[in-house]
């Protein structure tokens, strides 16, 4: 391992538009290059995303591995077992860095020896107008971890890889990427560092620039139904290791329960009788006999009908309301 270089990883797939700029944010960076290790995992692109990598190693300015198409996960684990750096900055193929992104994080990470380095970011689009691209900066999320890190990182704490930098002891620690979550993985890996005790600090400033497509939502871009299917199952993993801690811990039960509770409303509108009978199953191994207090009419008909029944009937309202 090299103590001062970081490993920049970049899954690429079908990114001709867009590569060239990631790849310039990264060149960019105020650290210097020399201390970066620039890994690009071309994932099977069909179009000229490989041919465009191929030039950049050829100046040596990246490590290129050419694979078939795996997914962003199998990339990324690809990425890090090669990764000889002390800190890892993943990179999705069409986000950028802030020129001082890296420096700020990297010396972060060294001043309070902590294992992971996050901070603010900024989503952005781009439209092509009269042949160039026309980019138009949106909201800004500049926010602290507050709290339980694990319980925040679970419920509705996320920001994209791009404005994450992690120790590759931590990484380390964490392991092969979650390839059951081909959705939310990039989340999970963020909480799995706080589940293996990692040390967070709050690098305050926009470190990344998000490319989102305007008002198309992660789940709205997947599948409303596979993007829940990712959450459950998450919940369902992340049930299992905090089983030992629920009788303790009610902020973990309540925050499993409302997950779940989520879920449920999604598999039942769409259908999903058997996810949305083992969601409700999920709910009775934490709480048995459980009622609901936010809703006075799902409170009032699980106490008399069993909170299984007062939800069936609530989804089939909800339904023909839909209707």
């Amino acid at each position: 391992m090299n103590t001062k270089l970081i490993s920049v990883i970049i899954p690429a797939y079908n990114c001709e538009s867009f590569i060239k700029e990631t790849l310039e944010s990264v060149f960019n960076q105020t650290i210097g290059v020399q201390n970066l290790e620039i890994i690009v995992i071309n994932d099977g692109s069909k179009d000229t995303t490989l041919a465009i990598l191929k030039e950049y190693e050829k100046q040596n300015q990246i490590i290129l591995i050419d694979t078939p198409n795996r997914g962003v996960s199998a990339a990324r684990e690809t990425g890090r077992n090669i990764a000889k750096g002390k800190y890892i900055q993943y990179l999705d193929s069409d986000d950028l860095l802030t020129s001082q992104k890296i420096e700020i994080q990297y010396n972060a990470l060294e001043e309070n020896k902590a294992d992971v380095a996050y901070g603010d970011w900024q989503k952005f689009s781009e439209k092509l107008i009269n042949g160039n691209n026309e980019k138009t900066l949106l909201e800004k999320i500049e926010r602290q971890i507050t709290g339980d890190e694990e319980l925040a990182l679970f419920t509705d704490f996320w920001c994209p890889p791009a404005a994450i930098l992690y120790s590759k002891s931590i990484v380390d620690k964490i392991g092969i990427w979650n390839m059951d979550l081909p959705i939310i993985q990039d989340a999970r890996y963020f909480l799995d560092a706080a589940i293996h005790k990692g040390k967070f600090v709050y690098t305050k400033g926009i470190m990344a620039e998000y490319r989102v497509s305007e008002g198309t939502s992660l789940s709205q871009r997947h599948g409303e139904v596979k993007f829940v299917s990712d959450v459950f199952t998450n919940a369902k993993q992340i049930h299992e290791l905090w089983k030992t801690d629920l009788k303790n811990r009610e902020d973990k039960s309540h925050a499993l329960i409302e997950c779940y509770r989520y879920c449920i409303q999604v598999f039942g509108i769409h259908d999903e009788k058997q996810l949305f009978e083992e969601a409700i199953a999920k709910i009775y191994e934490i709480k048995p006999n459980f009622i609901p207090q936010k809703s006075k009419s799902m409170k009032y008909l699980s106490s008399i009908l069993g909170y299984a029944k007062a939800e069936r009937l609530a989804n089939n309202y909800r339904k023909t309301k839909k209707a």
